[in-house]
Parts: C-alpha cells; structure tokens; sequence
C-alpha cells in the first residue's frame, strides 16, 4: 500500500529544535518533478545561452574597435592636415620661398596649389561610381542597439574587377582590417573621405595621390564577407553620409531586402 503523506525532518546542525514537515504524496511528487524541470531548464540555459551571450559580447567588441579604429584614422588624418597647414603660415610668416605669394588670398591660393591634399573643389567630392556591379546592402543608421549598422553600400561583383577612385585624392590608410579586409581609404580635402572594402588586391601604398577613375584594387572577397562586393563608404565632417545620395543611378541595380 502506497502512502499517502510523507513526513520530512530537518535537523539542525548546532542545538536546536529540529522540525517536522508532512506533505501529501502528489505535493511531494510536484515537488521532485518541478526540481527537475528547474534543473533541466538551467542546464539549458548553461549549454546554448551563455555561449551565445559571450559570442554576441566578442561581436560586439569588434564591432566597436573596428569603429574606433576608422574614426582614430579620420582624426589622426585630420590633425595631420592641420598640423601642414600651419607649417605653410609658419614658412610664409618667415618669408621663406614658397614661390609668387604676397599678402593677398590669391597668393595664398597659390601657394596651396601645390600642397599634396589640395585639389579643386569638383574634383574632390565623390561623383564615380568605384565599381560596375548590383546593390545588394544599403547604409543602414540607427540609434536601436538591436540593429546593426552598416556605414555604407555593399555593391557585388566578381572577384577581379577593377576598382576605381571614387575623386581625386590621397591614400591615407592601404592595408589589412579584420571587418572590412583589404582597405583602401582616401582622402579628398574638404573633410571628404572613401573606404574601399573587401579587396583582394590592393594597387596603391599610403601617400600615393590619385585621381578620379584611376584603379586602385580589384574587387574581392577579404575580410568578414558572405560574398565578393565591394564595401564603399563616404565620411564628410567625420560622419558617414548615404553614397546614394551622390549616386542615385545604383537604385536602378538595388536588389537589397529593405
């Protein structure tokens, strides 16, 4: 014959009163069987969540080195400009020879003619598109943290193909990036600058100028990619401004998933 109650007694380990508790056998079968559904439950959690919350925790701090490391370039770059830019009043306040220049802006203008950065105005301001292709990622900006940004458009094509020079400029950073692969990034003056992602050549080194439609790399698929496209970028006073607003015609080619 099965019981019906079950009495439990705790003991205390140092003096004291030790004390009785009865429960009737199905709150004691509840009990054993909630235990186990806790323990499983736990055990769950152990196995598929934690690993997921420290791959999201490594995901998210790459994330923000790679961000970090993009705007330490805009900075650096851009205290380097500045500091050049002083070097030229410094020379021209000791009446060194810097050429025809007098007081006027003119001769001024003319003196920061031959200044490596220095290009016209239309010149440095992105109007080609780098790369023939199909838009398969728009920029994406938003303030929610469960959704990823992505700072500029992902335009496919084989692996290969010339990429072009967006505008006239400089080379201010050509190597390897854990994200993006091999980067190539200019700048334009102006507070213009390009990214050139995903490259799998890089045909131009650091300070090398050049201008709009010249081959700098070959599309690839370097770095954390699904696919072969280039990753491109436009930053202008150190924010990243929508290429489509400078290339309208890649809408005609987007297949992106809105």
């Amino acid at each position: 014959m099965k019981p019906n109650r079950y009495t439990f007694l705790v003991v205390p380990d140092h003096d004291g009163e030790s004390r009785r508790f009865s429960l009737s056998r199905n709150g004691t079968l509840f009990i054993i069987i909630f235990t186990i559904f806790m323990f499983i439950g736990i055990s769950i959690s152990y196995v598929y969540l934690i690993p997921l919350s420290l791959n999201y925790k490594r995901m998210e701090s790459r994330y923000n080195d790679v961000i970090g490391e993009r705007v330490e370039v805009l900075e650096l770059y851009r205290d380097l400009e500045r500091m050049k830019q002083m070097e030229i009043v410094v020379q021209k306040a000791l009446g060194m020879d810097l050429g025809e220049s007098d007081s006027s802006e003119a001769g001024l203008s003319e003196m920061m003619n031959d200044y490596p950065i220095k290009l016209s105005y239309l010149n440095n301001v992105p109007s080609l598109v780098p790369i023939d292709g199909v838009l398969t990622q728009d920029m994406v900006v938003s303030n929610e943290e469960d959704i990823r940004e992505h700072y500029g458009v992902d335009i496919a094509a084989p692996i290969g193909e010339p990429v072009m020079a967006s505008a006239s400029g400089q080379v201010v950073f050509s190597g390897w990036t854990t994200e993006l692969g091999n980067l190539v990034i200019i700048y334009h003056g102006n507070e213009y600058f390009t990214y050139y992602g995903h490259n799998e050549l890089i045909l131009v080194k650091v300070y090398d100028k050049v201008k709009r439609g010249d081959v700098i790399s070959t599309s690839g698929n370097s770095g954390i990619s699904s696919g072969p496209h280039l990753h491109f970028e436009i930053w202008k006073d150190g924010e990243p401004v929508d290429p489509l607003l400078y290339f309208p015609e890649l809408n005609k080619t987007n297949i992106s998933v809105k």
